[in-house]
């Protein structure tokens, strides 16, 4: 949901240890985001099952490409302001020792979502499109006006978390719906936007819970280092609680069974959260939980 920063510890990195097969792959599809771009598809086409409507599969693709485009913004942008700096091999960092590579994969991506949208005449408001490409370029990159270096949307306190689970819940609800021909005003609409919206939210405090230390020593403000790591947590199972009411009251039958359940294992995932969990808790089980939502949901209906 937000790129991490470490593949692993910093023994393997600098070479002690080396990486089985299996462990390479894993970080692969990991920390060059494409495990959490194969949620954003999955979300996708979830939400044309349960907005009963036929499934685009290349608007999924399309989300899959643009959240891969967006989270390997920053090495794209750190190559094109730094194109002769070299990755650092011995870096405990996976986006450090392979910066170039995400830079190509990043720029691949936004190519082959442009071929997708014009290929297949994907159709959506244009307006909604360019902010949340504004957003989710300012949520990485720094801006320099007038020689000021403007500090980028996450480092805003309090705010990244909302930017994160506003933008997925409009790439992942309402993209889909505009394009089968729904207006983003109609009451389903608007009630998926909204379930959508506080699932990821409760998600996406997670990885705040993760960077607490990281902020702290950043001077960045976000919701644990304001209310605390235990509170957040309480935050976070209020959302879904509150998900889960929603839901009682806009599902019914086996869906809503499907959806209920995923909420709960998400909970799971919430209570037992910490800053002191490794970083492939965060990537595998917190993002995985959108992978089991949809998963559960496409069981349901099928």
């Amino acid at each position: 949901m937000e790129q991490n920063r470490s593949m692993g510890m910093s023994d393997r990195a600098a070479g002690a240890i080396p990486y089985t097969p299996v462990e390479r792959v894993l970080g692969w599809l990991l920390y060059s985001s494409v495990f959490i771009s194969c949620c954003a598809f999955s979300l996708t086409v979830e939400t044309y099952l349960l907005a009963r409507l036929p499934v685009s599969l290349p608007m999924a693709v399309f989300a899959f490409l643009a959240t891969l485009f967006t989270y390997n913004l920053s090495s794209v942008q750190s190559v094109l302001r730094h194109p002769r700096q070299a990755s650092d091999r011995h870096s405990a960092v996976f986006s450090q020792r392979n910066k170039r590579l995400l830079a190509v994969l990043g720029t691949v991506s936004i190519a082959a979502a442009a071929v997708v949208y014009i290929g297949f005449g994907l159709q959506m408001n244009i307006w909604l499109m360019l902010h949340l490409a504004l957003i989710s370029i300012g949520y990485t990159v720094p801006i320099v006006y007038k020689a000021k270096t403007v500090r980028p949307l996450r480092s805003v306190p309090l705010l990244k978390v909302f930017l994160i689970a506003y933008v997925w819940a409009v790439v992942t609800a309402l993209f889909p719906l505009m394009h089968a021909g729904m207006a983003v005003w109609e009451p389903e609409a608007l009630q998926l936007f909204l379930r959508r919206f506080l699932f990821i939210l409760a998600l996406a405090l997670l990885f705040d819970i993760r960077d607490y230390t990281y902020d702290r020593t950043t001077n960045t403000l976000t919701i644990p280092g304001w209310i605390g790591v235990r509170n957040t947590r309480l935050l976070s199972l209020g959302l879904l609680f509150l998900y889960m009411l929603v839901l009682l009251g806009t599902e019914q039958g086996v869906v809503l069974w499907a959806l209920l359940s995923s909420a709960a294992a998400a909970a799971v995932v919430v209570s037992l959260s910490s800053e002191n969990k490794p970083r492939i808790y965060y990537a595998l089980l917190v993002d995985g939980a959108m992978l089991l939502h949809a998963g559960m949901v496409y069981l349901a209906m099928v």
